[in-house]
């Protein structure tokens, strides 16, 4: 399979590189927000290509708001000309020009070099005082070693009404393999959008399309071509949006944790009476017995 993704780069008159084609042929803790009232996790997907003169600015801006921990706030780096598993997205966000930030799916946009910050931090402050459907987001990531993660999602919805959303989950590398066009790593580029489907939520219960509870994925980097990924720069965000206009009402991420320390903690977590029971179970007491 052949895949190319043609970008045509010319001289804008706003700080913008004009994108004329694109064909495809194929649990972190919640950052504190003591200013704003803010009603859910903010979340801004950034388009940019690898060329574009004006997107280091754009990305060197959204990496200082992030650090700042001033905001409940995530962003994923879509880059367009390196990766084609992101380019369904691209197109879904209409971009015609990069660096191109969308808030909230789209409900603020913000297209082309930004003279300071301060027009995101805006965007941001808006979005995340939306009036939005309450819900929460748990995201269990778990490093199986070579390149595997385990991945799962539980969504509770907190209010009487049913409610129809769409979930997409993003695999980011916080420091990203992709370079800007100052030869300066991306932050947290996505890798792959291994769940992007519709539910149907239902008070205390989430039901994707009328199958059973669970929002659950596998994703095999060596299978999706990124064998290299390490558990230290791996990290997964998940945000739960709406049908009507595809903005988003709530995000969470996570890092993976190791099995090994999975194993611990649930062992921590049982009575001392049952721990030999635990032991026996999981297939280790004749190992710990040769130990005494």
């Amino acid at each position: 399979m052949v895949v190319i993704v043609a970008f045509l780069i010319i001289m804008p008159i706003a700080g913008a590189s004009n994108i004329i084609q694109i064909n495809n042929n194929k649990e972190i803790s919640t950052m504190e927000s003591s200013t704003y009232n803010f009603t859910h996790a903010v979340l801004a997907e950034y388009a940019t290509t690898t060329s574009c003169p004006y997107c280091p600015t754009a990305s060197n801006q959204l990496w200082s708001i992030y650090n700042s921990e001033d905001y409940d706030f995530y962003f994923v780096t879509l880059v367009g000309n390196e990766n084609y598993k992101v380019v369904d997205r691209i197109k879904e966000l209409e971009v015609e020009s990069v660096p191109d930030v969308y808030f909230d799916g789209g409900y603020i946009q913000k297209t082309g070099a930004q003279q300071s910050e301060q027009i995101y931090r805006s965007a941001i402050v808006q979005s995340g005082e939306r009036e939005v459907h309450d819900f929460d987001i748990d995201v269990d990531v778990t490093w199986k070693g070579s390149s595997k993660l385990k991945i799962s999602i539980t969504v509770q919805n907190n209010e009487l009404e049913e409610y129809e959303g769409h979930l997409r989950v993003y695999i980011v590398e916080p420091e990203s393999r992709w370079n800007d066009a100052d030869k300066n790593p991306y932050h947290f580029g996505v890798l792959a959008i291994p769940i992007d489907k519709s539910i149907a939520l239902t008070k205390g219960n989430v039901r994707p399309l009328g199958e059973t509870y669970t929002f659950s994925k596998t994703w095999v980097g060596s299978l999706a071509g990124f064998g290299d990924i390490t558990k230290d720069n791996i990290m997964v965000i998940a945000a739960l949006f709406d049908t009507d206009k595809d903005y988003i009402i709530e995000v969470a991420a996570a890092e993976p944790t190791s099995t090994i320390r999975n194993l611990i903690e649930f062992l921590l977590s049982r009575p001392i009476v049952n721990l030999f029971k635990s032991f026996r179970e999981l297939g280790i007491l004749p190992y710990l017995l040769k130990l005494i």
